[in-house]
């Protein structure tokens, strides 16, 4: 267990190891593919709520992509970020 943080630059230090260590993780491309999707799949419901027909771009292209994904991991375009 570790020591509480007590003042502003011991949190600072933490939070700068804690990012160093997260950085990877950020730096895989997967991780801002799902991102993708996932700001697709609200602007869809967004677009759907407001009567737009690009919603069913929006939601399709999020859908097809988590369709998708199986097929490029399989094939080995696409790796797992923390394995």
């Amino acid at each position: 267990m570790q020591k509480p943080v007590k003042t502003p630059r011991e949190a600072f230090k933490l939070m700068m190891a804690t990012w160093r260590r997260a950085a990877p993780f950020f730096a895989s491309i997967e991780v801002w593919l799902m991102v993708l999707v996932a700001a697709m799949t609200v602007g869809g419901v967004f677009l759907a709520a407001m009567g737009d027909a690009r919603s069913v771009l929006a939601i399709g292209s999020a859908v097809g992509y988590l369709v998708l994904r199986p097929v490029l991991h399989a094939k080995g375009i696409l790796s797992w970020p923390f394995l």
